[in-house]
């Protein structure tokens, strides 16, 4: 499943990560750019804006 991450704090981060790990198609973005780079070393994509994380069949927001 294409699945949009927003938001990689501690939880959106293990969200992620098993969706990843899961086999997921997940693209991941958040405004602090260096919390995507953990993720799109397993694998992820990195979506540069909100929009671009928007595109999938799914979008998880995980807000401050």
């Amino acid at each position: 499943m294409k699945t949009g991450f927003i938001g990689l704090g501690r939880m959106g981060s293990a969200m992620a990560t098993n969706l990843i790990k899961a086999g997921h198609d997940v693209t991941v973005f958040n405004r602090s750019p260096e919390k995507r780079e953990p993720l799109v070393k397993l694998g992820a994509h990195e979506a540069a804006h909100v929009s671009d994380a928007s595109r999938g069949e799914a979008v998880i927001t995980m807000p401050r």
